[in-house]
């Protein structure tokens, strides 16, 4: 599918904002059509960081309304990154004081750790991932301070189905924090990537105001942030590529690509690394080893069936039954399509719980009808 002119530009920006090579001649920009373009940035959350290219002087030729957008967006991303912060501390005197192990994902974990400045990387939530066994402890904590389960109607099915659970405090911004044990590949069955003691042993550290925070590292964070771009979220945030970027750029002479490809291998999930890594390199141009993309190359009919054209730099959300379609042709074998169709049939679905109260009032109504039993 042809790209349009302005979803050509936002990649190229990109990669202008995130070059290393400062040098280059900054990038010169067209008459675009400027309503789209900053509909895209909205959507793939990179505002920030085309902020941050601009005051580097990466690229030229922007509108002085959209200069203002983007600054706006850095500044809301550092506000909120500030919020954020504050409660991380909190949390992690917390967790640390009910001798609750946990590990920070995604949001400040990478912010502070790959990005180049504060403020590039917006997240609304703090991602925690426990073992399973802390479930409880970690639920009491959250509960005694203020936070309250998202949906309490859902809480075992989450636990049983997808490995998270969602918490949320009122305030002035609402809080969420996500806790995990299984992430993502609950459905797909065992092993699971994130559950592995040796996750636990091999962390590096950031630091929280006056705390030390776990954060993933090496492969199993590579393989974490491509299943997260393709699995969870069906292919669609480029602020999720610049993250699997970043880590790519910043430890190329730390990856062992040998080891990934085993893990990849161990944990079930070829297909998910194989078309992050792809898009990563096709998009943003990302240094991946050819051979690591043609041992990890998914059978020609997964390639066939996937519309990742359909997918990628999109203006608004992937609708739910594609994402859905996406998902189950990304899990690598039959047996684990199997467990995850029969997890999503076990699962709560809104269009069929809708549907019933539907005909439960149809049904209602015709009962209270005069001659309806006739």
């Amino acid at each position: 599918m042809a790209r349009s002119p302005e979803r050509h530009a936002l990649l190229g920006m990109l990669r202008a904002a995130l070059s290393d090579d400062h040098s280059d001649p900054p990038l010169i920009l067209s008459t675009l059509n400027w309503p789209l373009l900053q509909q895209l940035v909205r959507h793939h959350r990179v505002g920030p960081l085309l902020s941050y290219g601009l005051r580097h002087t990466r690229f030229t030729g922007i509108p002085d309304w959209l200069r203002s957008e983007w600054g706006m967006q850095r500044r809301e991303a550092v506000a909120s990154a500030m919020y954020h912060l504050q409660a991380l501390e909190e949390l992690t005197g917390l967790f640390v004081g009910r001798d609750i192990p946990f590990i920070l994902l995604k949001g400040e974990a990478l912010s502070q750790a790959y990005y180049p400045d504060e403020g590039l990387r917006p997240y609304s939530d703090i991602d925690l991932l426990i073992n399973e066994g802390s479930y409880e402890a970690a639920r009491t904590v959250l509960t005694g301070h203020g936070f309250r389960l998202r949906h309490p109607h859902l809480e075992a099915e989450k636990r049983k189905l997808f490995g998270e659970v969602e918490f949320d405090r009122q305030g002035p911004t609402t809080l969420t924090v996500d806790l995990h044990w299984d992430t993502l590949m609950a459905s797909w069955g065992p092993p699971s990537l994130l559950s592995d003691t040796e996750v636990w042993s091999l962390t590096d550290q950031i630091q929280i105001g006056r705390r030390i925070v776990p954060v993933l590292r090496g492969e199993v964070l590579l393989l974490h942030l491509c299943v997260h771009f393709t699995f969870h979220h069906a292919f669609d945030g480029l602020i999720l590529l610049c993250d699997l970027l970043l880590v790519l750029r910043r430890e190329a002479d730390r990856i062992d690509w040998d080891r990934l490809l085993r893990k990849a291998d161990h944990y079930q999930c070829r297909h998910a690394v194989y078309y992050a890594l792809a898009c990563a390199q096709s998009l943003l141009a990302a240094q991946i080893p050819s051979t690591v993309l043609d041992r990890l190359q998914p059978p020609a009919a997964v390639q066939f069936l996937i519309p990742v054209d359909r997918l990628l730099l999109r203006d608004r959300p992937v609708p739910q039954l594609l994402e859905r379609y996406v998902k189950f042709l990304l899990i690598d074998n039959q047996a684990g399509r199997q467990r995850a169709a029969q997890s999503w049939w076990q699962s709560s679905k809104p269009w069929l719980i809708k549907r019933n109260r539907i005909l439960r009032r149809c049904d209602t109504v015709d009962n209270t009808t005069p001659g309806a039993e006739g």
